[in-house]
């Protein structure tokens, strides 16, 4: 199982709320993380059935139904498959511009690796039914603050040069719930995290593509700041 370590928490995350729930899906799981470059932060994968069918129509999982294919009750029964969910999502990353190619476009520019992570692991695309699943009378549930601890041990092990939050929702829990570890940089303009010996620019951004998403001046701003963040890191 790729990323052995991290995946087997998020199996057993995920068989402590879901044990017996058929119709969730598995969750994101990681490949070996790529270390000391560019990191973007999500909120939660999303699920799209014709998403990932035009994403596939050209590989070996051409075929799948992804309704099937990423339930839990399946995954969760042969770990053998969660290795296959990994190459699924890595084409995603490979093939979905659309939402992808601005953290490339940044990464290129400034001429490190990049990786991108969820601070949420659920696959869901309507986010009413996604708040739902994270939220209890205004507050995080149990099952969402397990995450948001699992996120900072994922931080950590990545030890990226920088982060960027590109999800405006996210950004603010994360201000809220990671804000012991948060440094704001008067002079410069953004916050370090903090945790240990580790120092890291992290900037809080709404999304880079899609619906909300920045505007161009936005965004060439966020990414000139991004390459004057690495260069202090």
């Amino acid at each position: 199982m790729i990323n052995e370590e991290i995946n087997s928490k998020i199996i057993n995350l995920w068989n402590k709320y879901f044990k017996n729930d058929l119709d969730v899906y598995a969750p994101l799981f990681y490949d070996e993380f790529k270390k000391g470059g560019i990191l973007f932060v999500g909120l939660n994968p999303s699920f799209s059935t014709r998403g990932f069918k035009t994403i596939l129509r050209n590989t070996e999982y051409k075929d799948i139904d992804p309704e099937i294919f990423f339930k839990w009750s399946r995954v969760s029964s042969d770990h053998k498959l969660i290795n296959d969910c990994i190459k699924v999502e890595n084409y995603a990353y490979a093939n979905y511009s659309q939402y992808f190619g601005r953290p490339v476009e940044i990464a290129k520019k400034i001429g490190l690796d990049w990786q991108h992570i969820d601070i949420f692991l659920y696959k869901e695309t309507a986010q009413n039914n996604f708040l739902d699943r994270i939220m209890d009378k205004g507050l995080l549930n149990n099952f969402a603050l397990d995450q948001i601890a699992l996120f900072e041990e994922i931080l950590s092990k990545i030890e990226p040069r920088c982060v960027v939050v590109a999800n405006a929702f996210g950004s603010e829990l994360l201000r809220k719930h990671i804000k012991d570890d948060l440094v704001w940089d008067e002079k410069n303009g953004f916050h370090w995290f903090t945790k240990g010996d580790k120092k890291i620019p992290m900037f809080f951004s709404s999304m880079l593509s899609g619906q909300r998403s920045l505007d161009r001046w936005s965004y060439e701003r966020l990414m000139w700041h991004v390459e004057k963040a690495v260069e202090m890191a």
